[in-house]
């Protein structure tokens, strides 16, 4: 989220190429499911098993190269559903997730320009090609990266309870430094713009728009806003997508010291919570707070191996639900020996499974959530 600290350069993460086309689409679907039936989807599952999937991307040459692994992968060597492909400019924002409405994470880019373009296309599960889906015209130059104050977020989430991801700029007013969230609605074409939010008062470098988290489990996203203080600590907001009034604030983390993990439903209620991993002495264990947003108690769990420096050494934590069982696990990747770690949820947080995915320099896609910036 904020572009101070941590050790994966954002811009150059989010900077992936997609498929030139002449013809851009812009269709409608029609809704058939409520709010409150919809299944929850979840993040890089791009399989649509309910599970995330193992996934890292890496520079190449002028584009970036996507590599995905299926979890769960067999036990046997090189027997893992993988793939490995080309998709994005350096220019580019990544923003995969589930537009379509089938239940798997898609390869997205969001090309700025006036217009902006969001580049969709479906995760390749037969031996061809990445194929593109539909390029959707949306936003202006200027949108999502509007430094010092607001740089390369990804806003998108769930806004209209349809489970499809919604296509979602953040744009300022120079003027007054007030914020817009603009969004079109992936299902109908519907579009709105959503005032809540503003740069003004804030230090430099202290604004930072989040994944769309539910935080009242009604299957509609909120708007997360993520400020720092002049004491380092981060206060998040959280704003009705329909309106942009106030739902939910909350302090939680402290910029010296944490990673901030956009929120995740942790604790199986349903409702999005906030989650702060902090960095202790090198080589020890990193300390994963997790505030429960409806009870607003707070447990803490060690997993990951810690760097206070932000050096590169330390584990990067990832955002997603590896077991299966519709909670987000605690789960890291750690970079020296290309591995994703993480604490099954299903059992407790009591046992630890690992899957070896990935190149040297690879970052994983999960990361992006996590606002880790170089």
């Amino acid at each position: 989220m904020f572009s101070r600290k941590n050790t994966i350069n954002l811009r150059s993460l989010l900077t992936i190429f997609a498929v030139i086309v002449t013809a851009f689409w812009c269709g409608e679907n029609t809704i058939t499911t409520n709010a409150q039936t919809t299944p929850r989807r979840v993040p890089m599952d791009f399989t649509g098993d309910g599970r995330s999937d193992w996934a890292t991307i890496a520079t190449n040459g002028m584009v970036h190269r996507w590599k995905i692994t299926g979890n769960p992968a067999p036990a046997g060597p090189n027997q893992a559903f993988q793939r490995a492909f080309d998709y994005g400019f350096t220019s580019d924002l990544v923003y995969p997730d589930d537009y379509i409405g089938d239940r798997k994470t898609d390869v997205t880019v969001w090309r700025p320009g006036t217009p902006g373009i969001f580049f969709v296309a479906e995760f390749p599960i037969g031996t061809g090609g990445i194929t593109l889906n539909r390029a959707v015209l949306w936003g202006q130059t200027g949108d999502n990266d509007m430094s010092p104050n607001l740089t390369n977020e990804n806003p998108i989430g769930v806004y209209d309870g349809d489970g499809k991801a919604d296509y979602t700029v953040v744009r300022v007013n120079q003027a007054n430094g007030n914020l817009t969230w603009w969004i079109m609605s992936s299902a109908t074409g519907a579009q709105r713009a959503i005032p809540f939010g503003t740069l003004s008062g804030f230090p430099k470098d202290s604004v930072a728009a989040v994944l769309g988290a539910d935080f009242n489990n009604d299957g509609k996203d909120e708007l997360v806003l993520a400020t720092l203080d002049n004491a380092n600590l981060i206060t998040y907001y959280i704003g009705d997508s329909t309106t942009g009034a106030g739902v939910m604030t909350r302090q939680f983390g402290d910029y010296d010291t944490d990673f901030l993990v956009v929120p995740g439903d942790y604790t199986g209620d349903g409702r999005a919570d906030f989650v702060a991993v902090r960095q202790n002495a090198a080589g020890s264990p990193a300390t994963w707070y997790i505030n429960n947003s409806a009870t607003n108690a707070t447990t803490a769990a060690n997993f990951g191996i810690s760097d206070p420096s932000y050096g590169g050494s330390e584990d990067l934590p990832v955002r997603g639900d590896y077991d299966g069982d519709g909670r987000f696990d605690i789960a890291v990747y750690r970079r020296s020996n290309q591995t994703f770690y993480y604490l099954r949820s299903s059992n407790n947080n009591t046992v630890v499974d690992g899957q070896k995915h990935g190149d040297p320099g690879d970052v994983p896609l999960a990361s992006l959530a996590t606002g880790s910036v170089l």
